[in-house]
């Protein structure tokens, strides 16, 4: 078994698949860190959002011993504390086992044995098994067994989305088990060339000269593409909605980089001439008929926001995973744009108050503007499923739902750089327009997640106070800004 790496690791899980998206996102992570994009909101919250996974997961494999360092800087400590664990025939769980091997470290969520044989499990808090979790299997498989330990089987276990909870959360239907094995063996030699070939990239004198293409948003978003798009104009074809990325790298690899460059059949289609005419001459444009006449469906001032949270790990009965359910709801009053918003009792958290709350404060209303109305939709009819007798209630509301959205979305606004789907904030922010500001740690509709499940996770832990208050100035915000954009549309309509 493996003894403490003599050398520090080069490659990581992570790094291994930065490597695998892209060589030069590798070199430039680990030699040129300082040209990193600043992470914004979304990828913070993304990195921050803990849940249960992980832990509900090793309910599959009970009375394990933790092998995780207290630190992600002493994985070398881990790796001899694994080795150590593996040696002692009563241990036969391990959770975070860590293995070096040709200076990659890997931690593994499980590792069980069974009949004398070891066995691997990596978690995931996905619906499905994607391509680039078969890469990190298939990486953990070749660094393991290189380090000296055979398995008998290496598996993933993802979420189970059909999953429904009823009493306590059963792991063994929480999650499916996949055997990745046969496909971790076929592909050892190629990872042990794909190890080789980014370490030799980590040790290049300048950067890959890998140019600017489709990696640089799949799987993930790369976080050094604002020092690789340098070059790219400011009215680039890359500000075009509605064509495909593809499409557009091709275009410009070809020498059209520019929305000036564009052949005449292109730049004259009536799909794409408005946008075009909009990036070129750096204003908005607007089809005021249109819009006026989509506004008056709708002769309301009143804007409608409900707050939602998804659990991984359903914690009510009857839900499933990712399940979308209200924490509260904001409007506001014709005639008065001050919102008035509600949240739930984290301390006693009732779904069908929760529901019958936000069909009390919509009753009065017959027509409403939300954002992300097909979301809302969607809580609407699992809400149907769940509380039969208020399924004609909930009907009602949802036919009383329009989407704020619409006048971009069907190009009755148009301006440079527009992406859909955005944020009521993004959009006003372009229009100059002021917004309600939020709190540092709750920006966002997934942080805004994030510490809702906090607090009925915790109802009683000292910080609650401050959570709450942030989530009630979130939920402020965000109501406030809604009734803004339904005023911007308005007004560009004079």
């Amino acid at each position: 078994m493996t003894e403490k790496p003599k050398k520090k690791a080069i490659l990581s899980k992570s790094t291994f698949i930065k490597g695998m998206q892209c060589p030069k996102a590798l070199y430039l992570h680990k030699n040129r860190y300082f040209l990193r994009d600043p992470l914004s909101a979304e990828q913070l919250a993304r990195f921050s959002r803990g849940t249960d996974v992980g832990i509900y997961a090793q309910n599959l494999f009970p009375g394990g011993v933790d092998a995780s360092p207290k630190t992600h800087f002493q994985m070398a400590q881990s790796v001899v504390k694994t080795a150590a664990l593996i040696q002692q025939p009563e241990v036969n769980v391990i959770y975070e086992a860590a293995f070096e091997h040709e200076e990659v470290i890997v931690a593994l969520d499980i590792l069980y044995r069974e009949n004398n044989q070891w066995k691997g499990v990596e978690v995931k808090s996905s619906r499905s098994i994607s391509e680039t979790y078969r890469w990190d299997a298939a990486l953990q498989y070749y660094v393991i067994t290189g380090s000296g330990l055979e398995l008998e089987d290496f598996s993933v276990a993802y979420i189970n989305e059909d999953y429904k909870r009823q009493g306590g959360v059963d792991a063994h239907k929480l999650f499916h088990m996949e055997s990745l094995l046969i496909l971790v063996k076929e592909r050892r030699e190629e990872v042990a060339q794909k190890v080789q070939e980014l370490k030799d990239v980590t040790r290049l004198k300048n950067s890959p000269p890998v140019p600017i293409g489709v990696q640089c948003n799949h799987p993930y978003p790369c976080d050094f593409r604002g020092h690789c798009w340098k070059k790219v104009p400011a009215d680039s074809v890359f500000l075009l909605e509605g064509i495909s990325e593809e499409q557009k790298f091709e275009w410009y690899h070809a020498g059209i980089a520019s929305v000036d460059d564009l052949p005449a059949g292109i730049a004259n289609d009536k799909n794409w001439s408005v946008q075009i005419q909009s990036i070129k001459e750096k204003k908005v444009i607007v089809d005021k008929p249109a819009l006026t006449a989509f506004l008056q469906t709708c002769e309301t001032a009143r804007v409608f926001q409900p707050f939602l949270f998804a659990p991984v790990v359903p914690f009510l009965d009857n839900t499933s995973p990712y399940q979308a359910l209200p924490f509260g709801n904001g409007k506001t009053h014709a005639g008065n744009s001050a919102p008035e918003i509600k949240m739930e009792n984290y301390a006693a958290f009732s779904l069908e108050a929760a529901v019958e709350n936000m069909l009390e404060t919509t009753s009065s209303s017959d027509c409403l503007w939300v954002f992300g109305v097909a979301k809302i939709k969607e809580l609407l009819a699992n809400c149907k499923i769940l509380y039969p007798l208020l399924e004609n209630d909930l009907e009602l509301l949802s036919g009383k739902l329009k989407e704020l959205l619409t006048p971009l979305e069907r190009g009755m606004v148009v301006y440079p750089g527009m992406k859909v789907p955005l944020s009521p904030e993004k959009i006003l922010k372009h229009f100059g327009a002021e917004s309600a500001g939020f709190p540092d740690k709750c920006m966002i509709p997934e942080q805004a997640d994030a510490l809702f499940q906090k607090l009925i996770s915790n109802p009683d832990w000292e910080n609650n106070a401050g959570i709450a208050d942030q989530l009630e100035v979130y939920m402020q915000s965000k109501t406030d800004n809604l009734f803004r954009l339904l005023q911007l549309w308005t007004n560009l309509m004079m």
